[in-house]
């Protein structure tokens, strides 16, 4: 009977600093096969892509040792979250939206005054909160090496 590998430790400990040798001895599992394990899934000694990945697991709700399911779980749940705060902000900018097409028809100063500064205070709270919640484009190189968080590209929405 063939015994389980433990590749969640094995890549816990290599992305912490651990050679290969070191796990592998550890580990009884031959160096080649972590060598072909970090060359397919692309496991980084670089810290921050594995802290930035253990800081999103720890929002998620997902624990070192769950089983798939609830790890599937738990990350379909921060999905929903984070999708709810991009439907909301897409919302809002339809909602302004309207505020400056009345403002143009209108030809009201004071009302495309309102508009442009409103559109400032959206942009300024909503980066914040993509920042807040992972959904910051600048930010997607980072989650993308770590391989666990949502991407989710926006459009100019000043649209």
């Amino acid at each position: 009977m063939t015994r389980a590998i433990d590749w969640e430790s094995i890549r816990a400990e290599y992305e912490a600093g651990c050679n290969q040798s070191e796990c592998s001895r550890r580990h009884g599992v031959s160096r080649t096969a972590i060598q072909k394990r970090i060359e397919k899934e692309g496991w980084t000694q670089d810290v921050e892509p594995l802290l930035y990945r253990k800081v999103a697991e720890k929002v998620a709700g997902v624990v070192a040792g769950c089983t798939p399911q609830k790890k599937a779980e738990a990350l379909d749940a921060e999905a929903g979250c984070r999708a709810q705060v991009v439907n909301r902000h897409r919302d809002e900018w339809d909602a302004h939206k309207q505020h400056v097409e009345r403002a143009l028809t209108d030809a009201d100063f004071d009302a495309a005054k309102l508009a442009k500064i409103t559109a400032e205070t959206l942009k300024i709270r909503q980066e914040a909160e993509r920042r807040a919640w992972g959904l910051d484009p600048s930010e997607f190189s980072k989650p993308a090496e770590a391989g666990l968080t949502l991407q989710v590209r926006f459009g100019d929405a000043r649209g």
